[in-house]
């Protein structure tokens, strides 16, 4: 558990140090313009933050890349190819899972890298995010091949490190507790996911910039409330693109 005030004394240890911790923000499961996605990205424009959508590539409207269009502050991945558990029942859902042929996952990534090319979204980065944040060890080193130069999931789950081209920047901090239906997590809970990973930071302990996940499709009040209010109180922190630190290969 951690409050506001846990948050500011983790901040000024930081500025104690002479440094700046970086943030940064992404959002999963778009394929159409709605309501809930201009608040999301008024959101984002209001507070300067660069804004990571996780695209489905099946399904994707084609109304979308003109209202990306008009906010130069959102980005564009891809959300796995259509969204859908492959694996069997009983065990974690995953589009590219352990237990699906790789040939077929490389047969669909492909598929919808260019479902995305050719819906011309803008500000489209290659960056892969698994669905349910999951994805097999054994498929990470055909992502290269595919054109992939980043992988994006939650903290603690599968390891890019040993795939050459191959960059990892999870997301972090999640606001929303999934395990009965999607609800705020609550306030000190979800801050306790924040403090903890910039501590990890300050300690050496973890090294990617903090990542704030978000599910603008799945939000409710209070969980609106809290992703303005962590947005008001990181403001003058430098929310960074991905696009800056993807590496050329």
């Amino acid at each position: 558990m951690a409050t506001w005030v846990d948050l500011d004394a983790e901040l000024q240890l930081w500025k104690d140090a002479g440094r700046s911790p970086t943030f940064w923000w992404r959002d999963d499961d778009t394929q159409a313009p709605t309501d809930d996605l201009d608040r999301l990205i008024a959101l984002a424009e209001r507070y300067a933050a660069p804004l990571h959508l996780a695209v489905i590539p099946v399904g994707t409207d084609p109304a979308l890349a003109p209202r990306l269009s008009a906010s130069p502050l959102v980005y564009a991945m891809q959300h796995g190819f259509a969204h859908v558990n492959h694996e069997p029942k009983g065990t974690r859902a995953s589009e590219i899972g352990d237990l699906r042929a790789v040939a077929l996952q490389i047969a669909d990534l492909r598929a919808g890298w260019q479902k995305l090319a050719m819906a011309e979204l803008p500000n489209l980065l290659p960056v892969l995010v698994p669905p349910w944040n999951r994805v097999a060890q054994k498929t990470l080193p055909h992502l290269p091949a595919l054109g992939f130069r980043m992988l994006s999931a939650f903290d603690g789950g599968a390891s890019a490190a040993d795939v050459a081209g191959l960059q990892q920047i999870n997301a972090h901090v999640d606001p929303v507790r999934w395990k009965n239906g999607a609800e705020f997590r609550g306030t000190e809970k979800t801050l306790a996911q924040v403090v903890e990973h910039l501590c990890a930071r300050r300690l050496g302990q973890a090294n990617e910039p903090t990542g704030f996940l978000t599910h603008h499709l799945q939000t409710d009040a209070a969980t609106w409330d809290f992703i303005d209010a962590l947005l008001d109180r990181l403001q003058g922190f430098e929310w960074i693109c991905l696009s800056s630190v993807i590496e050329t290969p």
